[in-house]
């Protein structure tokens, strides 16, 4: 698969919340030569795909805001159904039935309750946000994406900047998505290794941390009232990704 394709899906997929780029870059082949790539700061051959992974997340962004802003429970019941699911990818290698790793469950699990504001709503968005917090963010999301089984979109929605980005993505509010990008290329080459091995060593309790962080953030992707159609959509949202952690 030519590498500009190679980005287009995974800049399309890494939107949704609850899919890891990692694991898509896994499924494609590309995820130890990659990492080790980044680590030398050999780009070049990385360039199409990288451009396309600019498209797919554009593309994607402005896709699933404008959605969002139309179809808003609908929206919010699939990519809560997506975050979820995502839980699988980092708890199935773990023992987590011992007392320690339970414990980082519940601490993940009330961090995230109270770390996220209030509900996600494009239609009424802030998105004059610090360019020191949209850097930090960018490097932080952009470098645990790269990790197998965790989402970047995640880390987004626990540090509270989800429906930002996308706004910024679908009114291409440049100022934002500069300092965005800058934050996610200090991410992609001054925090991936580093992340990666921290957490190979400590796998099992930040496993179990983060899963109980998405779980606690999801409240601000609940919808505001049920129907049939958003059971349907959570449902899909869920098993799509479920399936896809396999």
């Amino acid at each position: 698969m030519h590498p500009l394709v190679q980005g287009l899906i995974l800049g399309f997929v890494i939107v949704l919340p609850g899919m890891s780029g990692g694991t898509v870059l896994v499924i494609l082949g590309s995820y130890e030569k990659l990492i080790s790539d980044l680590a030398k700061f050999k780009i070049k051959p990385y360039i199409p795909m990288l451009l396309g992974v600019v498209i797919g997340i554009y593309t994607g962004g402005r896709i699933f805001a404008s959605l969002f802003v139309l179809y808003r429970d609908l929206m919010a019941a699939f990519l809560l159904g997506c975050l979820l699911a995502s839980t699988k990818a980092l708890l199935k290698d773990v023992a987590f039935m011992k007392a320690r790793r339970l414990a980082f469950i519940a601490l993940g699990l009330i961090s995230g309750y109270y770390l996220v504001g209030d509900s996600i709503n494009l239609s009424n968005v802030q998105t004059e946000v610090s360019w020191l917090h949209l850097i930090v963010t960018g490097a932080i999301s952009t470098a645990t994406m790269i990790i197998p089984g965790i989402s970047g979109s995640a880390v987004l929605i626990i540090f509270g900047l989800y429906d930002t980005v996308l706004v910024s993505l679908k009114e291409l509010n440049i100022a934002n998505l500069f300092f965005f990008a800058i934050g996610a290329l200090v991410g992609l080459f001054a925090l991936v290794n580093l992340l990666e091995k921290v957490y190979k060593k400590h796998k099992g309790m930040l496993s179990c941390f983060f899963a109980g962080l998405i779980v606690g953030s999801s409240k601000v992707l609940l919808p505001y009232s049920i129907n049939i159609f958003v059971i349907l959509l959570f449902a899909l949202g869920f098993i799509a990704v479920w399936m896809l952690s396999d």
